[in-house]
């Protein structure tokens, strides 16, 4: 048989062709599809010439289908399944009887993750939901479905097929240990004559914290770098290190190891963040839901955070 030229295939006929396989007479088939026994006979013929072969004979008056009709058949039986998945639209999400599984790249904020995945059980206790990490290829992974819901920091560029939501500001604010004995007198000389640890999480070499450090001529030593924002905790806490970070990665890690509040020597006031989908994924009503949850509970998230820890900074001297 030589090789089928697809576009000149008509999806009308496969559709008869595979009522004809299931119900085994012309006159059955027309009834199933709504046509005249002659137009099935009709598309049946076109068939036949389309793939070189009789398709259907009679067998002891009934059709029966040839060897290459059968394999035509499981061939085609899944592609047509999946046409018709592609176009029925699509079914409503149900959380309380959903058991869908979620992934989410974010990175480690163990309070709001913690918070998150508790508001989600409690309204769909069947639904799983995996962190995972933020990544270089995080975007890539977004746009083929893979990963469900992206948190962007910064002016990232986003690829085609992403759509994104604009949240508030990063807010951030140092850390110390308690007790350390910068936080009795703070202001940016004394903060200078500590060194500072750095969470360099992309390997990018650098932090927005930097970039205003250069800008207010407020040079700082980095003595430690770390690679997870859940390392700032104990290091601060066993060091005289300094740390400045956004405030909703460090709810758990300043409450945990007692951790002082200041406010920052230099920081960016406008840092972006945004939450993106596939843009494939826009009208799943289960994406959306859970972006809408996701998104509501982070601004929740951070307003709270920052309330607290705006109310127990120290702040900075002239």
């Amino acid at each position: 048989m030589s090789q089928i030229q697809l576009h000149k295939v008509d999806l009308n006929l496969l559709i008869t062709f595979e009522a004809l396989i299931e119900e085994g007479s012309v006159a059955a088939t027309a009834d199933r599809l709504a046509l005249t026994p002659s137009a099935v006979s009709h598309a049946l013929g076109r068939l036949r010439t389309q793939f070189d072969d009789p398709l259907l004979v009679r067998v002891g008056g009934k059709m029966q289908p040839t060897a290459q009709a059968l394999l035509l058949a499981d061939q085609l039986a899944p592609v047509l399944r999946g046409l018709r998945r592609a176009l029925e639209p699509p079914e409503p999400f149900d959380p309380a009887t959903s058991d869908r599984v979620f992934l989410i790249a974010l990175h480690s904020s163990p309070a709001f993750m913690a918070r998150t995945t508790a508001a989600i059980q409690s309204v769909a206790p069947n639904v799983m939901v995996e962190w995972v990490r933020i990544r270089s290829n995080n975007q890539i992974d977004l746009v083929d479905g893979l990963i469900d819901l992206l948190h962007v920091g910064g002016r990232a560029h986003l690829v085609d097929g992403i759509e994104a939501v604009d949240l508030e500001p990063i807010t951030f604010f140092s850390f110390v240990r308690k007790g350390h004995p910068v936080a009795r007198d703070w202001c940016a000389d004394r903060a200078a004559s500590y060194r500072y640890l750095q969470v360099a999480v992309e390997d990018t070499g650098s932090t927005p914290i930097e970039k205003e450090h250069r800008q207010l001529n407020r040079p700082r030593t980095i003595g430690g770098k770390v690679h997870d924002f859940t390392l700032v905790g104990p290091m601060l806490a066993a060091t005289d290190f300094i740390a400045t970070q956004p405030s909703f990665v460090m709810l758990e890690l300043w409450k945990r190891y007692e951790l002082q509040v200041l406010e920052p020597v230099a920081a960016p006031t406008d840092f972006p963040i945004r939450f993106a989908w596939s843009a494939r994924n826009s009208s799943d009503p289960g994406n959306a839901w859970l972006r809408d949850l996701v998104i509501r509970a982070y601004a929740e998230h951070q307003a709270e955070v920052n309330r607290q820890m705006r109310a127990a900074a120290i702040s900075l001297k002239d």
